[in-house]
């Protein structure tokens, strides 16, 4: 069977129980949850977007911070969707499990449930909060030892490359959309990335690809000219002087001239 927008349904495998143990088994349910909004709802002619921070009980009986996206004709129109347009919220489930299967660093997906009442399309998305993380633009590069700088931006770099690996483009990149917790034990840092509803397939083209890497290295607070180096250089595993090196920086080099000639 072909999934469809109003056919698609999760529940978190090791979450299941749990969650249907505490009645979370449709939008209405966690719509009844004592919820916090989380920032201003975004609108988009009669489509409406927010975003709830809740609590909630885990399979071990822990309580978990969770975020819960709910929308109500918050479309995107394409080609192959022109007129009624398709759930944004639909689009970044399908990327979120998508990442979560091929072993990219997603937030970890809990619910999703979409449906059409009376005309009105609305979907909800709930991931479970990342505790102990920050996103990469709060990160205090400057005052980090410098080893653990390295460490972020290799971490950081090699997250990115998995993603791009696996044939795919964040395509809205920013250091925002990237939270990383460093790790002890490891000596590392793991890293997930947020908000992928335009993820998309890059099919070997190399310009999504160069718009994720501009973006990020380009917004980045607090990093000097060698670490962006150092940056670039860790996402290609390899020298920059070599001849993909060159290829990257000469068209990271043009896509900023075309942003600063805007």
């Amino acid at each position: 069977m072909i999934e469809t927008e109003l056919s698609a349904s999760y529940f978190h495998p090791h979450w299941r129980q749990a969650l249907q143990g505490c009645g979370l088994t449709t939008i209405d349910d966690w719509l009844a949850l004592d919820r916090t909004l989380v920032d201003k709802p975004n609108r988009r002619g009669r489509g409406l977007s927010q975003v709830f921070s809740a609590v909630v009980t885990d399979p071990d009986g822990v309580e978990k911070r969770v975020y819960i996206k709910h929308q109500r004709n918050y479309v995107r129109r394409s080609v192959r969707h022109p007129f009624r347009g398709q759930a944004t919220l639909y689009q970044e489930y399908k990327a979120m499990m998508r990442c979560w299967q091929m072993g990219v660093p997603v937030v970890e997906p809990l619910f999703f449930s979409a449906n059409n009442v009376s005309g009105d399309k609305e979907a909800m998305l709930v991931s479970l909060g990342l505790e102990n993380f920050q996103s990469l633009d709060s990160a205090p590069f400057r005052q980090l030892p410098l080893g653990r700088r390295v460490a972020l931006i290799r971490d950081v770099a090699a997250a990115v490359r998995l993603l791009h690996e696996q044939g795919l483009a964040h395509q809205n990149l920013y250091p925002k959309h990237v939270f990383v917790a460093w790790s002890e034990l490891r000596q590392r840092y793991d890293t997930r990335f947020i908000d992928l509803e335009r993820c998309r397939p890059h099919y070997q083209h190399w310009r999504p690809r160069v718009r994720d890497l501009e973006s990020l290295a380009r917004r980045t607070k607090g990093l000097s000219d060698r670490d962006r180096l150092r940056f670039l250089r860790e996402y290609l595993a390899q020298p920059l002087g070599g001849a993909a090196g060159r290829s990257l920086l000469d068209r990271l080099e043009r896509k900023f001239k075309d942003k600063v000639g805007r």
